[in-house]
């Protein structure tokens, strides 16, 4: 019996090695090693938001946020509300700069001008007193961009008398832009401390807004189309140095960029056409519910704010609108109108208007200055008071 009782605690301690050993001895330095990578990552990221400006972004203009950037800091700084606000895409931009231009040829360039001293002069004119005019219109406005800007500056002592909103149906719906999300207005004036109102109307689905918060607090991830978007520059350089075709060109067919602020009549309107052509693409399969949900959106809440809108259907070329589908552009203002159809807003159709000929225009959707002049000869009179509106229109 001594002999079987001493063997025991022998038999036990062989019996405890054999067993399977917990895994915490292990996984303690795993732990820690990933607390420190954790920290060190954390760390990093903080300060590459802290350290990296977007600086480059916001000083490209046609690329990157620039005239956004511009055009939210001037309104800042202006010391009264205006009394008229000029909304809408390169539509709306073009013209009013183009009519000042030729008016005072010295003004800022197209991105550094948010004033129309020719519509002010006009309003003046017919007996408005201190006819201030803002222009909040950017390259590539959509609907739901609009919405921002009105919601987000146009409120309190900032509130101005008049929204003049020039739309046309690319402002509604654009291949190149899948979303409203997409836009470089919201990526640039929605984030984490103003998200709330727009959450739901911007980001509906829980994967949109997983994305978001991710992008706005992961630095890489945040920034990832961008680094995307320079590797690609990187190796099409490569690709141009060693003589072979690179990814912007093979297959690319000719007069695809934007708007051409400068250039032959003939190259900016075969570009024109080749630009609508793309962005067009298959308007008609569109869902444009989510945009005019938008447009709704934006005239309740210049409702509520006592700002009165003209909203203007922007004149286009025969051979722009041959490029919609049959039937579109008619239910496109059928709708625009019937959304229209409340106190304190003016619908102004000129999508198809005779006056406006090929010399008004300058290329296949943007007025020139002097379809701009016949533009305000329509619009001046309602930014007028009742009793100047029918002597100015003589």
């Amino acid at each position: 019996m001594p002999a079987a009782l001493k063997r025991e605690p022998m038999q036990q301690k062989l019996s405890d090695s054999s067993k399977p050993q917990l895994p915490g001895a292990f996984l303690r330095p795993a732990f820690r090693a990933a607390t420190v990578a954790i920290l060190i990552f954390a760390l990093v990221n903080f300060a590459l938001f802290r350290l990296v400006s977007d600086e480059k972004t916001s000083k490209d203009m046609w690329g990157g946020t620039g005239s956004i950037d511009l055009a939210v800091r001037d309104y800042a700084s202006l010391k009264q509300a205006p009394k008229v606000v000029l909304l809408g895409s390169s539509l709306m931009m073009y013209p009013f700069w183009a009519m000042d231009k030729e008016a005072q040829p010295s003004i800022g360039d197209i991105f550094h001008h948010h004033k129309s001293a020719t519509l002010a002069k006009l309003l003046r004119q017919g007996g408005m007193d201190t006819p201030d005019v803002y222009s909040f219109a950017i390259f590539g406005q959509m609907v739901s961009d609009a919405y921002i800007y009105v919601n987000e500056y146009l409120k309190g002592d900032k509130a101005p008398k008049y929204l003049v909103f020039g739309i046309a149906p690319r402002d509604f719906s654009d291949f190149d832009l899948p979303a409203p999300m997409a836009t470089l207005t919201f990526k640039r004036l929605v984030g984490l401390s103003n998200l709330a109102p727009y959450a739901n109307l911007y980001l509906p689905a829980l994967q949109d807004k997983i994305d978001f918060l991710l992008g706005h607090t992961c630095f890489f991830y945040g920034r990832r189309w961008r680094l995307q978007h320079e590797v690609v520059k990187a190796v099409n350089k490569a690709y141009r140095l060693l003589g072979l075709p690179d990814e912007e060109t093979a297959g690319a067919p000719a007069d695809t960029a934007g708007f051409m602020i400068a250039g032959r009549e003939d190259v900016r309107w075969r570009n024109s056409l080749n630009e609508y052509r793309r962005r067009y693409r298959n308007i008609d399969q569109k869902d444009l519910s989510i945009q005019m949900g938008f447009l709704k959106r934006l005239l309740e809440v210049c409702q509520e704010r006592k700002i009165k809108v003209v909203l203007i259907n922007m004149p286009l070329t025969e051979i722009n609108r041959q490029l919609f589908p049959s039937n579109f552009y008619e239910r496109f203002r059928l709708q625009v109108s019937q959304i229209a159809e409340r106190p304190g807003i003016t619908f102004l159709d000129l999508g198809s208007s005779k006056q406006f000929t090929h010399d008004d225009f300058w290329d296949t959707t943007h007025l020139n200055h002097q379809g701009g002049h016949k533009l305000l000869k329509e619009l001046t009179p309602l930014l007028l008071p009742d009793s100047r509106r029918q002597e100015t229109s003589l």
